[in-house]
C-alpha cells in the first residue's frame, strides 16, 4: 500500500554536487625535479589473459575499453572517488587519446556502469591531446621495447609468454611504493568484476 502524500512531510532530497577531480598523487608535484621512475610488475598471468581476451570478444569492445574500466575501478578502491583524464594508447604513443572517467568504488556504479563510461570515453574523445594527461595506459598485444612515457603513471599491460604481464611505472617522488602495490593488487580484481558481470555498452 502507498504511503498518503502529506504536506510537509515530504523533504526534497538535497543536490549532489559534481564529482571533483580525483588526486590520485600522495605527494604533489615538484616542478624542479625530474621524474624518477620506478617500476612495480606482476607475474604474467594466461588465466587473466584468457579472461581479458575472452570478454573483449563477447562483450564486442577492443582489450582497452575493459583495461581502462578496471583502472577506474582500481583508482576508486584505492585513491578515492572523483573525475580523471588518463591518457590511452594502444602502442603507439602518438595516437593517444585523453580519455576522461568517474573512478569509484560505490557499488551503486555497477561493472556495466563503469565499462560504458570507458567505451563513451574512448568513443568520444579526439584522438590525441593537447597535452598529456598525468596517467597513461599503455597497451600492446606483443611486447613493448619503448621506453616507459615519463608520466607520473603509467600502467603497461603487454602480452608476453601468453600472458599479460602488467607493469606499474610510476614517479617514486609522487607515490609511495605501497600505493602502487595496493593498485597493483586491486587491479586483476577489478578486472575480473567486470569480465564477470558488465554487458556489452551502447
Amino acid at each position: 500500500m502507498v504511503a498518503p502524500y502529506i504536506t510537509g512531510e515530504v523533504k526534497q532530497r538535497p543536490l549532489r554536487s559534481a564529482p571533483a577531480a580525483l588526486d590520485v598523487f600522495d605527494h604533489s608535484s615538484i616542478d624542479a625535479l625530474p621524474h624518477q621512475l620506478e617500476k612495480f610488475s606482476t607475474t604474467p598471468s594466461s588465466e587473466l589473459t584468457e579472461e581479458v581476451e575472452a570478454s573483449a570478444e563477447w562483450l564486442g569492445v577492443p582489450i582497452e575499453e575493459i583495461l581502462l574500466a578496471a583502472l577506474g575501478r582500481t583508482l576508486g578502491r584505492t585513491r578515492g572517488e572523483g573525475n580523471i583524464t588518463i591518457d590511452v594508447t594502444g602502442g603507439n604513443r602518438w595516437l593517444s587519446q585523453p580519455a576522461a572517467i568517474f573512478c569509484s568504488a560505490d557499488p551503486a556504479l555497477s561493472p556495466t556502469d563503469i565499462l560504458q563510461s570507458a567505451h563513451t570515453a574512448l568513443v568520444s574523445s579526439p584522438r590525441r591531446s593537447a597535452e598529456p594527461a598525468d596517467v597513461l595506459l599503455n597497451v600492446s598485444v606483443g611486447s613493448l621495447l619503448d621506453a616507459p612515457a615519463g608520466r607520473a603513471l603509467e600502467l603497461r599491460v603487454q602480452r608476453l609468454d601468453g600472458g599479460l604481464q602488467i607493469d606499474w611505472w610510476y614517479d617514486a617522488q609522487r607515490f609511495d611504493p605501497y600505493s602502487i602495490e595496493e593498485m597493483a593488487e586491486q587491479f586483476p580484481q577489478a578486472v575480473i568484476d567486470i569480465t564477470s558481470d558488465a554487458s556489452a555498452p551502447l
